[in-house]
């Protein structure tokens, strides 16, 4: 990201109130940290101030969006992935976030009209997945396991897909594929890596002992 002009804003940066002039550059660089301790509403607030002087940054919209859609404000990102797409249509993976938006709020058609745009620039294993999902969840299920299919051959270390998939196969009762997709997936530290994904595990995994 470019720097930021040098314009001092006032901020309270500490609990007791105390205050401290900082330019947008270190503001910035606050925010970075804020933003790798998954502070979200402290991040969020301080990207706000710097995107008041800097409307059409679309580097600081971003930022904005990935921030809120971590911390589930899925149509509050939507708004600003939209406007970088307006301002820069070319970013790579601000269709695909925001289509996980669209995902997370049941506008399945959005969703997959997102990842598809994505793919057109940007054929990057991801998308293929987070599309999957859509396809799954629409019980589309062809659809979803071609997709998550080609996810598996661009990235055959990601852990997620082969639970995607495993949840696919279920859904087609095809145990024999879907349980050592879900034995790949562990082996591949899943649940190390994302422990949101338990309950699709222990979903599989009651299925598996059936």
């Amino acid at each position: 990201m470019k720097k930021l002009t040098l314009i001092f804003l006032t901020l309270l940066l500490t609990s007791c109130g105390t205050t401290k002039k900082v330019s947008p550059n270190d503001l910035l660089e606050i925010t970075k940290k804020q933003i790798e301790n998954k502070e979200w509403d402290k991040a969020e607030k301080n990207l706000t101030e710097l995107i008041k002087l800097y409307p059409n940054n679309a580097e600081l919209l971003f930022q904005r969006g990935y921030v809120r859609e971590k911390n589930l404000k899925f149509k509050e990102c939507i708004e600003d992935f939209t406007k970088v797409i307006e301002l820069k249509p070319e970013k790579h993976t601000t269709r695909t976030n925001r289509g996980y938006a669209y995902r997370n709020i049941g506008e399945y058609q959005k969703a997959i009209n997102d990842f598809t745009a994505e793919l057109e620039v940007n054929p990057n294993a991801y998308s293929y997945e987070h599309r999957s999902v859509v396809h799954y969840l629409t019980k589309n299920y062809n659809e979803a396991l071609k997709d998550v299919n080609i996810s598996i051959e661009k990235a055959p270390d990601n852990s997620i897909s082969y639970k995607t998939r495993a949840l696919i196969y279920k859904a087609m009762d095809s145990k024999e594929n879907a349980c050592a997709d879900k034995e790949k997936a562990i082996e591949l530290k899943l649940l190390e890596k994302y422990p949101k994904y338990k309950t699709d595990i222990s979903e599989l995994n009651k299925y598996c002992t059936e």
